[in-house]
């Protein structure tokens, strides 16, 4: 038996863990191509029934087809946040940290003991991600409190700001050259811009959870929200520094963690049903064959003249058309589409 003192150190835990998972995706890329996106698109419309109570009858056949649709729409709301995750530090990370100049002058500016570096490491990181990522989210957060109409001016002025200020104190940290103040300034200011959209974007989808809570929860969580996003950014951002596919890794993890947490991820069924036109939308009239109005049909909120007004459509594909009418008491009212002459779908595109 081999002494513990004779065997090789065991391997770094995120390193063998990213080996296996980018190894696995190369044994497997043609597969998961072939598969994931029907699998995908399945199980956001398998989402989207659970989510109103119905299964509805279709021909599996013919809906098959529209799974690769959903896939993509599923794809392109989650990676656009991914992407809007990863762009600020590769940004920040390409174009200034990175750069010939900057690196050598940083690099020339590390202290040689261990500690000390692992310190100005994390300066580097504070002042060039946290630092500019978190006051501009807490600004965002001041200006929705203050006064909503306040909000545009912040997301264009407030990064502007906070870019040549920290661009500054990089320069005297690390004993940059005067000329890096005006590159990171405009360097910082487009990946702020992406911060405050993406920042904008999940205060949005957070709010019916935040609504929900108490108004001391409320505005704790309000105020944690920016500081939060700001960590993950950094985190995703700092990956650069052991290259794209760390970088990608975590964006990939953390934009699907924050997607989940923040409802983005659980809007996606809606939204694939309603991209696709199946459903998920309100309509202003429909109109029945008289056939369907020959008994009391006024308790499911038909008028007399056959027709059904400000309704939300839960699913127009299949045998029947699956209805919201707004009635004292919710409930789903299924019509066979036969019954069905015309729906006159509303232009107001919110639900």
């Amino acid at each position: 038996m081999q002494k513990w003192s004779e065997r090789p150190p065991s391997e770094d835990a995120f390193e063998a863990s990213l080996q296996s998972y980018l190894a696995f995706l190369s044994k497997h890329a043609s597969l998961l191509v072939k598969a994931l996106p029907p699998l995908l698109g399945f199980g956001i419309f398998l989402a989207y029934f659970y989510q109103n109570r119905f299964y509805p009858s279709f021909d599996l056949f013919q809906f098959s087809s529209l799974l690769v649709s959903a896939a993509f729409i599923g794809f392109a709301i989650v990676g656009s946040l991914i992407a809007t995750m990863l762009l600020p530090g590769v940004i920040l990370f390409h174009w200034f940290i990175n750069t010939r100049e900057i690196k050598e002058d940083i690099q020339y500016a590390m202290p040689y003991s261990a500690d000390k570096r692992g310190n100005a490491v994390l300066q580097l990181v504070g002042l060039t991600y946290f630092g500019p990522f978190s006051l501009c989210g807490l600004g965002l957060v001041a200006a929705l409190v203050i006064d909503s109409g306040y909000v545009l001016w912040t997301i264009l002025l407030w990064p502007a700001l906070i870019a040549i200020i920290f661009g500054t104190v990089l320069k005297w940290r690390f004993d940059l050259s005067r000329k890096s103040i005006v590159s990171f300034s405009c360097i910082a200011y487009m990946a702020l811009l992406m911060v405050m959209l993406l920042l904008l974007s999940i205060l949005q989808s957070s709010a019916p959870f935040i609504d929900k809570l108490d108004h001391g929860w409320q505005d704790l969580v309000l105020w944690a929200i920016p500081i939060l996003m700001a960590l993950v950014l950094t985190l995703c951002a700092a990956g650069h520094f052991g290259g794209w596919n760390i970088a990608i890794h975590f964006s990939l993890l953390l934009g699907i963690a924050v997607a989940a947490y923040s409802g983005i991820l659980i809007a996606v069924p809606e939204k694939a049903v309603k991209g696709l036109g199946l459903g998920a939308y309100d309509a202003e009239i429909i109109m029945l064959d008289p056939a369907f109005c020959d008994r009391d049909v006024s308790e499911l909120g038909i008028d007399e003249d056959c027709t059904l007004r400000n309704v939300h459509v839960v699913w127009s594909f299949g045998d029947s058309i699956l209805l919201r009418p707004a009635l004292d008491q919710p409930r789903h009212v299924q019509i066979p589409t036969e019954f069905v002459r015309s729906i006159v779908q509303s232009t107001n595109r919110g639900k």
